[in-house]
C-alpha cells in the first residue's frame, strides 16, 4: 500500500474517528454520566491517581493465600506487575491447555457476528461462504463471560492479584471479548477503522488492565497486536488534550522511538498483560486468520464494556 493511500485512510478514520467519539459520548453519557466524567478527566494523569487512591482497597492476601486454586501456575506476579509498571505491558502468561481447547470448542461451534453487528451471524467454518455474499474484516462472538472457561479466567486469582497489585485497587471484572482479525485479498477495499489497525489508546476507566491471549498461532503474518512500550506513562499533552486517539505510525515513532514499537508474537495459547492506557493497534493478517481473547478489569465498572447481547436479537446470515 503507497504512502499516500495510507495517508488517506488515516485521515478518512480520523474524521470517522471524531465522528463515533462524538455518538458514543452522547449515547454512552446519556446511559452513565460517570463514564462520561471519567472520559474526559481520565485523560489526565493527576486524576487518574487520585481516582486509584479513592477506589476500594485492595486485599491481596485473598488472592495469594490460595495460589494452589489458580490455573496459572508458573506466574511470577511481582516480575508481571514490575514490567507492567514499567512499560505497561507483560508478555508470556500462557493459557493452560484445557481452557484454551473450551474456549476453540465454543468459538468453532457457536456463530461469530460480522463487524460486531447482531444481524450478521455465521459460524466460522461458513466463513469462505459467507465471503462470496460479504467481506468482513473482522466478527465478535456475543455473550462470551457467560461461557464456564472465561468465568473462570475472570476469577482466577493469579490474574486477580495481578490486577490488583498493578491498579492499587480492588479490581473489577468488567467483561471480555473474543474476536477474530480476517485475511482480506482486496488490499484496496481494506477497512482498517472496523479492525482498529491504526495506533490508538483505550479510556475505559481511571486505571485498567487487559490480559489477552491468542487462540491461534500468530507469527508476522498472523495480525500480531503491536504495542508502544512507555505509552501508559509518557504521552505528549496533545495525545492526552485532542478527543481524538488515533495516531499514525510516523507520528508515533517520531515521539516514542522505533524501539519502543514491540509487536507481539506467539502460538496459540500465548498470553500478555496491557495497561489500557498504552498506545496499541492491531495489524492485518496477511496468511492465517487470527482468533484473539480479551479479559479486562478496571476499578470501576460503568456497565458499557462487555458484550453481553439479548439472544433474541442475534440473527445468521443464512437463518
Amino acid at each position: 500500500m503507497s504512502i499516500d493511500t495510507e495517508s488517506k485512510l488515516f485521515f478518512r478514520g480520523f474524521y470517522i474517528e471524531i465522528f463515533l467519539r462524538l455518538v458514543a459520548y452522547l449515547y454512552k453519557g446519556s446511559r452513565n454520566i460517570s463514564w462520561l466524567l471519567m472520559s474526559v478527566a481520565g485523560r489526565f494523569s493527576i486524576i487518574r491517581v487520585l481516582a486509584k487512591k479513592l477506589a476500594k482497597q485492595i486485599n491481596l492476601q485473598q488472592y495469594k493465600s490460595c495460589p494452589e486454586s489458580s490455573i496459572f501456575q508458573n506466574v511470577n506476579v511481582a516480575e508481571v506487575v514490575k514490567e507492567l509498571k514499567q512499560t505497561g505491558l507483560s508478555i508470556g502468561i500462557r493459557l493452560p491447555d484445557g481452557v484454551l481447547e473450551e474456549i476453540l470448542e465454543f468459538a468453532q461451534s457457536t456463530p461469530c457476528y460480522g463487524d460486531f453487528e447482531p444481524h450478521n451471524g455465521f459460524l466460522y467454518s461458513e466463513k469462505d461462504e459467507i465471503s462470496q455474499i460479504r467481506t468482513f474484516f473482522t466478527a465478535q462472538y456475543f455473550n462470551t463471560s457467560l461461557h464456564p472457561a472465561i468465568q473462570t479466567l475472570a476469577r482466577d486469582p493469579t490474574l486477580l492479584e495481578i490486577a490488583a497489585t498493578y491498579l492499587n485497587a480492588e479490581p473489577i471484572f468488567t467483561g471480555s471479548r473474543l474476536w477474530w482479525n480476517f485475511i482480506v485479498d482486496d488490499e484496496k477495499n481494506y477497512d482498517s477503522s472496523k479492525t482498529i489497525t491504526f495506533f490508538h489508546y483505550d479510556l475505559d476507566d481511571y486505571a485498567c488492565l487487559r490480559f489477552f491471549f491468542y487462540l491461534t498461532d500468530v507469527d508476522i503474518n498472523s495480525g500480531p497486536h503491536v504495542c508502544v512500550l512507555g505509552s501508559h506513562s509518557n504521552k505528549n499533552l496533545s495525545h492526552v488534550i485532542l478527543p481524538v486517539k488515533r495516531r499514525s505510525d510516523e507520528n508515533i515513532t517520531a515521539y516514542y522511538g522505533a524501539d519502543s514499537i514491540v509487536a507481539i508474537y506467539g502460538s496459540k495459547g500465548f498470553g500478555f498483560a496491557e495497561d489500557t492506557f498504552c498506545y496499541h493497534k492491531a495489524t492485518r493478517p496477511l496468511k492465517q486468520d487470527r482468533l484473539m481473547l480479551q479479559i479486562q478489569f478496571a476499578i470501576n465498572n460503568y456497565g458499557l464494556h462487555h458484550d453481553l447481547k439479548d439472544v433474541s436479537l442475534l440473527t445468521k446470515i443464512k437463518d
